[in-house]
């Protein structure tokens, strides 16, 4: 069973126990006190030591040295003492560096022994022969920690647990944050997770209640189907939580994370054998179709996908993000057949929206700041183009703005101008929850919809291929307002 560590750095004795606490308390198994900064602020090894047997779970001492991106400089001498006191005061593990322990070996008489490698500026090399050293040297545990440069690199971590030994294998940054909400699923040792508020020990270790809640760490067995959503960026993305939660809804053995991609089909190459279906945003929404057996029709006719589902052993590629849109301009204007509608962005979401509206009988007039972007989609819909500089004087009846501009940006607009009088506005971006572009036109008397409208809607279209049941729409929807302070 994957056991979850939350670091503790407080120099305070009372805090490292509070702060033990509150980590059981969030389900934690161990803690891990990172000796190294607590003197690094100023505190006492020996009162920090002291207040090991009074932590209210078992106690991981790391005493991280500078060259591995620690804060103990001191000699290894002095190193060695320290981890003979933590292992003396009631330890229950020891994490030291294999580059030291291979030139000074040495065991506690108490604690059980963990052996690391980690690389901080890249994916690392020879892992496997890492582990096998490790292993030589009697470690009880052998951890890795690397830093993929794209999510592609995971699959690298994902094999590094091969059944021989117990073994931590981890990934970090925003990159590697799948690593550690799959942990479960890849039969990783040891998670090391951060209590909500706190800083955490190293780059992108999720909250206590993002592993254990929203993933369901407990319930993760190397049978647990894995979806996700790729794109770049990806951690403002809701859809981990609105689509673990419609998987724990209906008791589905299933877990959704959130992977930062850059280089779409090299990831699907690495990864795709082992991720039952996909979610797909910004910028990827053209790259992966070439990789699909099949497309629906519709996101043929759009050539923008933004699902990948799994049929007969058939990878299938979708684009619910059609219907969503047309259902957002109806919400804000009624009937759309010969309403003029203005589109604002020409990307993958841009090509949903121009095809789904001009179906639905609407008269749509297309901007993009790149004008050329913006014609030859035109030209392939039947619809018009707008320069970029002239959008001020385009009269509509409907704006939809199919763009990021105001992306976790409240002060971002795509639309600095006047609102035509009884004008409808829908804004795909939904973090915020109200952008700036709705906050303007609502005070100027516009119908409004949020883009939280259309990100339930084209989320439900995806579960129900994935699973063939009726996502819990408004539980979803109610999570996000939370999560968004709505």
């Amino acid at each position: 069973m994957t056991q979850v560590v939350v670091p503790l750095s407080n120099p305070e004795p009372r805090f490292l126990i509070a702060g033990s606490e509150h980590a059981k308390a969030a389900g934690a198994d161990l803690v891990e006190v990172r000796l190294d900064l607590c003197l690094a602020e100023g505190g006492s090894a020996a009162g920090i030591l002291a207040c090991l047997p009074s932590l209210a779970l078992p106690a991981i001492v790391t005493l991280r040295h500078c060259r591995e991106h620690g804060s103990w400089d001191g000699s290894e001498d002095e190193r060695l003492a320290l981890y003979a006191q933590a292992d003396a005061a009631g330890a229950a593990w020891i994490d030291r560096e294999l580059v030291f322990h291979a030139a000074r070996p040495w065991r506690p008489k108490r604690a059980r022994l963990i052996l690391s490698y980690h690389d901080f500026s890249g994916p690392g090399a020879a892992l496997v022969d890492k582990i096998m050293a490790m292993r030589a040297c009697h470690a009880d545990l052998a951890k890795v920690a690397v830093t993929p440069h794209d999510a592609a690199d995971l699959d690298g971590v994902r094999r590094l647990v091969d059944g021989d030994g117990p073994v931590a294998a981890m990934a970090m940054g925003e990159h590697g944050l799948p690593s550690r909400l799959l942990a479960g699923v890849w039969g990783s040792a040891l998670v090391f997770a951060r209590l909500p508020g706190d800083a955490g020990s190293a780059p992108g270790q999720p909250t206590t209640d993002d592993l254990l809640g929203m993933c369901r760490l407990r319930a993760q067995t190397p049978a647990t189907a894995v979806y996700g959503v790729i794109g770049s960026p990806i951690a403002h993305s809701l859809s981990p939580l609105v689509h673990n939660l419609a998987f724990a809804h209906h008791h589905l053995d299933a877990v959704y994370a959130p992977f930062r991609v850059e280089d779409a089909p090299a990831f699907w190459d690495a990864c795709g054998s082992w991720i039952r279906g996909l979610s797909i945003t910004i910028p990827h929404k053209h790259a992966l179709q070439g990789r699909m057996d099949d497309l629906e029709p519709l996101c043929d006719l759009v050539g923008a996908m933004n699902t990948i589902y799994r049929r007969d052993d058939r990878l299938t590629g979708a684009n619910t993000d059609a219907d969503a849109i047309r259902r957002c301009g109806e919400r804000a204007i009624g009937e759309l057949n010969d309403r003029r509608v203005l589109v604002l962005g020409a990307g993958g979401a841009g090509r949903a929206a121009v095809f789904a509206l001009k179906a639905a009988g609407a008269q749509v007039a297309l901007a993009n700041r790149t004008t050329a972007r913006a014609e030859e989609l035109a030209r392939e819909v039947g619809c018009r183009a707008v320069p970029w500089q002239s959008l001020a004087s385009e009269p509509f009846e409907l704006l939809v703005n199919m763009t990021a501009v105001g992306l976790k940006a409240p002060t971002d607009t795509p639309w600095p101008h006047l609102f035509p009088s009884g004008s409808g506005v829908f804004d795909s971006v939904y973090n915020p929850l109200e952008t700036r572009l709705i906050r303007d036109a609502a005070a100027a008397g516009c119908r409004t919809v949020l883009g939280l409208d259309m990100f339930i809607d084209q989320a439900c279209a995806q579960f129900r291929r994935w699973t063939g049941l009726e996502a819990p729409a408004e539980l979803m929807r109610a999570a996000c307002l939370k999560r968004l302070g709505g």
